[in-house]
């Protein structure tokens, strides 16, 4: 904050919080913050019923003012604002995920403030994983590793997406975990949907099959995506697209290594697909950073030069999607060595895996 000349930053009970202190608590649409002056100790500011909460958190903060409903928080603001000698046009940090409302009543108590968003300054923070994060996140690899296996080898005719779902659950709770995210299961023309929101369809023979499944251990992310045939493939061209993905999805992680940027790593995987003919429906970005968040920075896109550095986790997920016929998709996660990139995940098959 000194060095870009923040006077500010204003954490909401996001993951964010999580990694600064070790506490975040829903705050069910009432104000829950960490604010971080330049100079000067942390204070938070909350809800009187999350008050004993707040005071437990992790990182020792031992300043935390409630504020009760009757009363409202913007005196407990203003206050804090007289106190940290803030400037008329002080420059300052939003957390990208504090509510909208929140944020512009904050704009209303303290009118003059600059607001910029906070999450490029805090991920310089979060996005060098250390040896503990690692392990964690390579747990959780594990974890969801298994579970994919377990759930191509259950599939029967006429199974529906939502079961699926509910099979990744099932299995994740067996070990003991929790999913990272609502498990995505695509059958057949719905895999060519990258945020299909599964339904009642129902599994033939012939669909290719796009499983994107999660999990978390200590709070620390996993996050895959295998595509297979539920027998052979109703659309040949599936095999063919498979391994124009396989191939990208190697591109990239061949290129990745210390110093390289994200926006090249992106340009090694689009440019195997380009190449095959399919470059029109490659209709996202290479991959997003992880740990305890599923998605965070670094971002694997165009336009993105940052420099790899050992520590840094992403995925690696190029796809294809081909409308109204089928998708797919190949994901796993690395993190970056001293000379490349190792993967946290079991490799992909080598070819379009046709099941029964």
């Amino acid at each position: 904050m000194t060095t870009q000349g923040y006077d500010l930053a204003i954490v909401s009970w996001t993951d964010q919080m999580r990694y600064l202190t070790g506490y975040a608590e829903n705050g069910h649409k009432r104000l829950l913050v960490l604010l971080v002056p330049v100079t000067g100790d942390p204070v938070f500011v909350v809800p009187s019923l999350n008050e004993q909460a707040a005071r437990a958190n992790r990182a020792d903060i031992e300043r935390v003012i409630p504020w009760q409903d009757s009363d409202g928080w913007s005196t407990a603001i203003l206050d804090l604002a007289h106190e940290m000698r803030l400037p008329e046009r002080a420059k300052v940090l939003v957390d990208d995920e504090l509510h909208s409302v929140h944020l512009i009543a904050f704009m209303n108590v303290l009118p003059g403030i600059q607001v910029f968003p906070a999450d490029e300054a805090i991920s310089i923070l979060r996005r060098i994983k250390t040896a503990a994060e690692l392990e964690w996140m390579q747990r959780a690899a594990d974890d969801i590793d298994a579970v994919a296996d377990e759930v191509m080898g259950a599939l029967v005719p006429g199974i529906t997406e939502k079961a699926v779902q509910q099979m990744v659950v099932d299995e994740l709770a067996a070990r003991g975990a929790e999913p990272g995210f609502t498990p995505l299961v695509c059958f057949g023309a719905n895999g060519a949907m990258p945020h299909h929101d599964s339904n009642n369809t129902a599994l033939q023979v012939g669909d290719v099959v796009v499983l994107d499944i999660g999990s978390t251990f200590n709070g620390y992310h996993s996050d895959i995506t295998r595509t297979f045939a539920f027998g052979a493939p109703a659309c040949p061209e599936a095999v063919a697209v498979y391994d124009s993905v396989l191939r990208a999805n190697h591109a990239a992680r061949a290129l990745a290594a210390p110093g390289v940027s994200c926006e090249a790593v992106d340009d090694a995987a689009r440019r195997v697909i380009t190449h095959d003919g399919f470059g029109d429906f490659f209709i996202h970005r290479t991959g997003h950073g992880i740990g305890l968040s599923g998605h965070e920075p670094p971002y694997i896109v165009k336009g993105n030069s940052l420099a790899l550095a050992p520590g840094m986790c992403f995925s690696v997920e190029p796809g294809i999607y081909l409308p109204s016929r089928f998708g797919v998709r190949i994901e796993v996660i690395v993190t970056v060595t001293e000379n490349g990139v190792k993967s946290l995940n079991v490799e992909p098959s080598p070819e379009l895996v046709i099941l029964r």
